[in-house]
């Protein structure tokens, strides 16, 4: 059943990413959505459902020379493989660690990282939002550390950052970044 929906989710797409290419100010990428992507199906869904749509999506934004980027939420290491495997995707996030994802960011590097942009990695809640400043500079320069070499990897958080993260562990992370990653 959820097959015969992929003509009409590619026939979407295209519609969106042409428009996107007629604009005058065009976006500097596209985003596909996936939060969750592998929380609520399983790898062979993902590739049965998915995949098919993403690399027509990816295909098509590369065309009109758009990067493509890809968010999901939660479990991730096995997208991150399919992603860079069979997808010419160019950056994939938020790249969770446990509880609520799978990724080790340097694993993902030695084995991904000269095909696909990472980005993400630094903890929502325990670090972000809940951490001190201290807490943030120790995780962002292990992220660096994990990722950075070779390039093709951005700090940001393991997802977003809520209402009441405090301004001063976002300009610890953007200030580890500014003096630490540099590489």
């Amino acid at each position: 059943k959820y097959l015969d929906l992929i003509p009409e989710r590619k026939e979407k797409i295209r519609r969106h990413i042409e428009w996107y290419a007629s604009l005058e100010v065009r976006p500097d990428f596209v985003c596909f959505g996936g939060s969750g992507t592998l929380v609520t199906q399983t790898p062979q869904i993902v590739r049965d459902v998915i995949l098919p749509v993403l690399k027509y999506g990816i295909e098509l934004s590369h065309k009109y020379g758009f990067p493509t980027h890809v968010h999901s939420c939660g479990p991730e290491k096995e997208l991150v493989k399919m992603m860079t495997e069979e997808t010419g995707l160019d950056i994939i996030d938020p790249l969770e660690i446990p509880p609520m994802g799978d990724c080790n960011l340097a694993e993902l590097k030695r084995l991904y990282g000269k095909k696909i942009v990472l980005k993400g990695n630094l903890h929502t809640t325990n670090v972000m939002l809940r951490g001190s400043p201290e807490d943030v500079i120790a995780a962002s320069r292990k992220a660096i550390d994990d990722a950075a070499e070779g390039g093709r990897f951005i700090l940001s958080s393991g997802d977003q950052c809520g209402r009441d993260t405090p301004d001063e562990n976002l300009h610890a992370m953007v200030e580890t970044a500014r003096t630490y990653g540099r590489y």
